[in-house]
């Protein structure tokens, strides 16, 4: 005997290749599917995850489940695109560092052992403070270029920048 979710994972992807559920048709919401199944809710998002698995849908977590245009490609319209290993991801704003849980670590361990703990749970001056400034002009020195540290201003990416 067939697995339930099995049989609604099987019904649903036979709606989508006969067109009965055409592309960019909203599936029920993981609830919904559920209650109108008889199912669990994690069994509703394993007939989802087995969709998804299957290239049928595309789900956006706050936005829905939608059925994929089965004539495009995987990685077009609403999925996510693949990035290979070997290249730098910037669909979003985070290290890219294979080594970085490391760093965070050891960064962590040595901020505990620095005594200074305490401030770094207060409200930080709008500028930086003038230490931290410091490591950056002087990161940022080369041969034509010498920041000033009191020139040096922290912000949080180019929009509080400007």
């Amino acid at each position: 005997m067939k697995a339930r979710y099995k049989a609604v994972v099987d019904r649903y992807a036979q709606a989508i290749r006969s067109g009965q559920l055409p592309a960019g048709s909203r599936l029920p919401t993981h609830r919904t599917l559920a209650a109108g199944e008889r199912i669990s809710l994690a069994t509703a998002t394993r007939v989802y995850r087995e969709l998804e698995e299957m290239g049928l849908v595309s789900g956006e977590t706050g936005r829905g489940t939608f059925v994929r245009d089965l004539s495009l490609p995987p990685g077009h319209g609403v999925d996510q695109q693949v990035v290979a290993a070997d290249v730098v991801d910037l669909n979003f704003n985070y290290p890219s560092l294979p080594e970085q849980g490391d760093a965070l670590r050891e960064a962590l361990r040595q901020l505990a052992m620095a005594g200074d703990i305490d401030s770094h749970l207060r409200y930080q001056p709008h500028a930086g403070r003038l230490a931290e400034r410091d490591i950056i002009a002087r990161h940022l020195t080369c041969q034509h270029f010498a920041p000033d540290a009191e020139n040096v201003l922290i912000v949080n990416g180019a929009q509080h920048g400007l």
